[in-house]
């Protein structure tokens, strides 16, 4: 059966709650939770991944120190009802031959005084793709739509904000659900603010060709502890642990791993191209088989800073799983404001570096037995991103007010990042570019 690409889920609408919920992910954070095109780009298989982490931050940004320093939004007027809306569209493409657009619309009201919101996202991914996972199997390249929306609320009572929050997902061969709880409480005037988040996701996993009858389970449980802390009036920062157990099928169902004898695995080196590998492969190919749990946790810091008229922001993560992957993760942000209408964010950079999981094997060896019969490795991936690899970021973009009226604001967002992937032990491809873009405008009225 011919392989085809592992799915790529675009992210586009959680562009902030993003940077919180991949915390616990040991991510080429490089495309972020944004683009999903690697395994370690979400938290597991960038299917649930954007429901779970969503479900865990959406309640209150505040609560996550998502920027009352850094990136402030459009400021309330008074008190009653304030309704925003925006509308996203993101762009990625890489020299992988993986290109992705997502459009996406969301919407919120609440009243600021009274303690109160409901919001609402709708998002659709178009991804085509024609990798060399696909080639090296002389598969047609594919194209594929996905859905997604979600809703959240909350509601402040007294120094207690609870939330909700649920997300539904639906592909042709990948359903997802999830919902979340989250409570966060303000301490010492606000300058404290402890919260909780936690969540649980149900995906069905199966194949284009396959009965739903067919499909595999997936669960996820996650949950989130943190702390912001107020500590001038120009500096804020925060600490953040998840942890996440994932339990049922973790492999991906269209993927192969090619087989190797002992002699021609020793032939195979770090970037062995696409006709090397099948000159030297037995004739047989696995499906991909991984352990069926894996356990994930991640520390978080996060600080920053108004100087003058620029923001910076430094965000460091260190990660660790029960596969036996570590990683570390750093980002840094400068926000200027130019004028009273624009500001730019630039230089973002960042930073990615991790080892391999303990079962990784760039060749994987069968065993030639009896009757012509090939033991097959039990535990077997061929998921690159699961090996050794470190990725580069850079990139920036502007925010422009089209108006003065604080009460009714329009704002034009525009990004743009470009990274760097070198993988150190995989074959077909050795290194990666990719690029990814942002555009949206929001108003509030």
């Amino acid at each position: 059966m011919e392989e085809q690409e592992p799915k790529v889920a675009a992210a586009a609408t959680e562009r902030d709650a993003t940077r919180q919920g991949e915390a616990s992910e040991p991510d080429n954070a490089s495309k972020g939770y944004r683009v999903c095109a690697s395994a370690s780009a979400g938290w597991a298989g960038c299917r649930s991944v954007r429901s779970i982490a969503l479900s865990l931050v959406i309640f209150n940004g505040s609560a996550l120190a998502d920027d009352k320093a850094s990136d402030p939004g459009p400021a309330t007027h008074g008190g009653g009802i304030v309704t925003k809306a925006s509308t996203e569209a993101t762009g990625y493409a890489d020299t992988d031959h993986v290109d992705i657009v997502s459009p996406s619309i969301s919407a919120s009201i609440g009243d600021g005084v009274a303690g109160w919101s409901v919001g609402g996202h709708y998002l659709v991914d178009v991804v085509s793709a024609a990798s060399v996972d696909i080639v090296s199997t002389a598969s047609k390249g594919y194209h594929e739509v996905r859905q997604g929306g979600g809703a959240d609320a909350t509601m402040k009572m007294g120094n207690l904000t609870p939330g909700i929050s649920g997300v539904l997902s639906s592909e042709p061969d990948y359903l997802s659900l999830a919902g979340g709880t989250t409570l966060s409480l303000d301490l010492m005037e606000k300058n404290v603010t402890p919260y909780l988040g936690l969540s649980y996701g149900q995906d069905k996993v199966g194949r284009t060709d396959l009965p739903r009858s067919f499909w595999r389970d997936k669960q996820t449980m996650s949950g989130q502890l943190g702390v912001t802390f107020v500590i001038d009036r120009s500096t804020i920062a925060s600490l953040q642990a998840d942890a996440i157990a994932e339990s049922g099928y973790l492999a991906k169902p269209y993927r192969y791993v090619p087989l190797f004898s002992s002699a021609a695995a020793a032939t195979i080196e770090p970037g062995a191209s696409i006709a090397q590998v099948n000159a030297t492969r037995l004739p047989e190919r696995a499906a991909e088989q991984v352990p069926d749990e894996r356990h994930r946790f991640a520390l978080t810091g996060r600080i920053a800073q108004r100087q003058d008229d620029a923001t910076l922001r430094f965000d460091e993560r260190v990660y660790a799983d029960t596969w036996g992957l570590l990683a570390s993760t750093t980002e840094f942000r400068l926000l200027a404001d130019v004028s009273r209408r624009l500001t730019i964010i630039w230089p973002h950079l960042r930073f990615h570096a991790q080892n391999s999981v303990t079962f990784w094997q760039r060749a994987y060896l069968a065993q030639l037995g009896d009757n012509t019969r090939i033991g097959v490795p039990v535990i077997r991936t061929g998921d690159r991103e699961l090996s050794e690899l470190v990725t580069g970021t850079a990139g920036g973009g502007i925010r422009f007010k089209f108006v003065d009226d604080l009460r009714q604001p329009w704002t034009l967002v525009f990004e743009v990042d470009g990274s760097y992937e070198h993988y150190f032990d995989a074959i077909y491809i050795s290194q990666r570019l990719s690029a990814f873009s942002t555009v949206a405008v929001e108003t509030q009225f």
